[in-house]
């Protein structure tokens, strides 16, 4: 024995030396054992030594590629009793007789067995007292280390739990946070896989193992996991899945997945270790999805805030639709958009309006809108409908104005859910708020439209007239003015009454509205006299038409009259004013009169022409 203490002293340094690196540098099973390999074989005669660790019911060879690992000793595991030792006293796969196995516990808990196989000259490995030393120090190495691999995998573990707090509360970026949670998982649990299950789109960018909850799945781990906010372990075989709930304070935003084999499960600390990960990342979703509410919000008050201010600022009807179109396009991005007026019995599709609400296609989903608003319908949303020509989403909202409907708008997109409920509440918001200034607008455009009209004929008044021939001398090329007067109108009068010479002004009133064009203007000028304007059109076109007038009043009056005609016309190549043409149409109208009535006569420059 005391010829052996050396040895044994120079065991008891090795394991010290093994301690103290374990302690200061790396700690792992695999570096302990090579360490302990070396030493054994340097310094006590060993041949080989091996490392069998604990699968399930069998004993696996320890190798660093963990390629062609050798499965047995199921009958060793079970066989095996309290002993700090014992020799092999038959062959098994690469194990010979006689070599000697260490069992490696972790406290109680068999994790495999240190073989040792001595060269013949190895005489230590004959005295039963050195090898049971060997055996106890090697077992308590071995659990020693197994504390420190503990310590540090928990110091580590929770460094990654600081790092991903500290990201979790440095920005608000969601991707980033999630990134980091997952490459967490992955240091220190390598041998599993991770995905995130969510709930719904949370705007986590690509790159991430990312999948979407099936609502209809028939896993019932994982729907369990999600409804109780519990975790859900799933064993199949030797396949394992644990669903861990991304809990936040206000909802359960999805699943984090861990897979994994049987035969690695997870301890009860490591469980813990997931589910505050899993809470974290559960966090970062429910804050990263309330910051982009909340941004969201104030970017929707802005706009309606914007939109309000330009509505209300702007008093041509025209660019308000056109401005109301571009943000809610803006906002909505819909395939289609469209406003409708009413305008007494009828509703009309007004400026800014997309032109499919003109088709025939179109008129059907008006018709089919203004039929659910008229029931009392204070919206219409729809999500996932067929709407005709290929639309399947639909919002409608209609303008209210004291009470009384004055029109509605809506969008159309050829997606199902296209629009989400926060759109829904948006666009509400946005024709809420720009009802009132619309109204206004109308009502400012029959005002108007009131004022520019005479109230008996429904012609233009004379002041309208005068500020179109203004305009139109200002950027046309040339024009005619043209002055009607009813002959022997006072006897018209006189012979049938003051009523009706007025319905004799409305019929030619109306005669002269049948030769109007787009580039013409009829108004009443005054009395029984009416006037008529024409952009870009010549002199010649001009007395043709009024001349064809002339000929046509008898047969559209009751009682029958004739008229007078006073023809003026301006050309680009001659400056001229107003006043001029319409004294040029006076004088004509003049001598028309006094040639006779029943006359066209017109001025060119100073030259005098009747047409009889």
């Amino acid at each position: 024995m005391d010829s052996l203490k050396p040895f044994m002293d120079r065991f008891k340094a090795g394991v010290f030396d093994i301690l103290a690196h374990s302690m200061s540098g790396e700690v792992s099973i695999s570096h302990w054992y090579r360490q302990l390999a070396t030493l054994l074989k340097e310094q006590f005669e060993v041949e080989e030594t091996f490392y069998l660790y604990k699968e399930g019911e069998w004993l696996v060879e320890y190798t660093d590629t963990r390629k062609d690992r050798k499965k047995f000793g199921k009958d060793m595991i079970t066989s095996i009793g309290h002993e700090p030792y014992f020799i092999l006293e038959h062959s098994e796969a690469m194990l010979e007789r006689g070599d000697i196995l260490i069992p490696c516990y972790d406290k109680s808990t068999l994790m495999g067995f240190i073989v040792i196989r001595t060269l013949p000259t190895a005489m230590w490995a004959k005295d039963p007292v050195m090898v049971s030393v060997l055996a106890c120090d090697t077992s308590v190495l071995y659990q020693n280390v197994r504390r420190m691999l503990v310590t540090a995998t928990e110091r580590k573990r929770y460094h990654e739990l600081f790092e991903v707090t500290e990201a979790f509360n440095s920005h608000m970026n969601v991707t980033q946070v999630l990134a980091k949670i997952i490459h967490s998982l992955k240091n220190t649990f390598p041998y599993y896989t991770f995905t995130l299950i969510l709930s719904d789109e949370q705007g986590v960018e690509k790159g991430l193992p990312i999948e979407y909850l099936d609502y209809q799945t028939d896993n019932e781990a994982l729907l369990h996991a999600f409804v109780s906010s519990e975790i859900t372990i799933d064993d199949r075989g030797d396949h394992s899945a644990m669903y861990s709930p991304l809990n936040g304070k206000q909802g359960v935003y999805g699943l984090l997945k861990t897979e994994g084999t049987t035969n690695k499960a997870l301890k009860k600390h490591e469980i813990e270790f997931i589910k505050i990960l899993s809470t974290t990342a559960g966090n970062a979703l429910e804050n990263a999805k309330l910051y982009e509410q909340s941004r969201q919000s104030i970017e929707d008050l802005k706009l309606i805030n914007d939109l309000s201010h330009e509505l209300n600022a702007n008093l041509d009807m025209k660019e308000m639709m056109n401005y109301l179109a571009g943000q809610i396009k803006k906002a909505l991005n819909p395939d289609e958009t469209g406003f409708i007026w009413v305008e007494g019995e009828e509703w009309k599709t007004v400026e800014g309006s997309s032109n499919f609400f003109r088709t025939e296609e179109g008129c059907i989903c008006i018709e089919d809108v203004k039929q659910q608003l008229l029931e009392g319908n204070d919206a219409v949303y729809l999500s996932d409908c067929e709407l005709g020509a290929g639309y399947c989403s639909l919002i409608a909202v209609p303008m209210i104005h004291h009470e009384q409907l004055k029109g509605f708008c809506l969008v159309l997109h050829k997606d199902s859910y296209a629009f989400s409920f926060e759109m829904y509440k948006l666009f509400k918001s946005i024709v809420h708020h720009s009802a009132l200034a619309l109204v206004n607008a109308m009502l400012r455009v029959e005002m108007q439209e009131m004022i520019n009209r005479d109230h008996m004929t429904g012609l233009f008044a004379r002041h309208y007239l005068d500020q179109t021939v203004e305009k139109s001398m200002e950027k046309d090329n040339k024009g005619v003015f043209i002055l009607i007067d009813i002959d022997d109108f006072k006897r018209v009068n006189d012979t049938f009454g003051h009523q009706k010479g007025d319905q004799v002004i409305i019929q030619l009133a109306k005669h002269l509205t049948s030769f109007g064009t787009e580039n013409s203007v009829s108004a009443r000028w005054g009395g029984e006299e009416l006037a008529l304007y024409f952009s870009n059109m010549s002199l010649f076109d001009g007395v043709a038409l009024t001349e064809k007038l002339r000929e046509t009043v008898e047969q559209a009056t009751d009682p029958a009259v004739t008229i007078s005609c006073g023809v003026s016309n301006w050309d680009r190549n001659k400056p001229d004013l107003m006043i001029n043409l319409v004294r040029r149409a006076d004088v004509a109208l003049y001598q028309a009169k006094n040639s006779g009535k029943n006359q066209v006569a017109y001025l060119k420059g100073d030259a005098e022409k009747i047409l009889q």
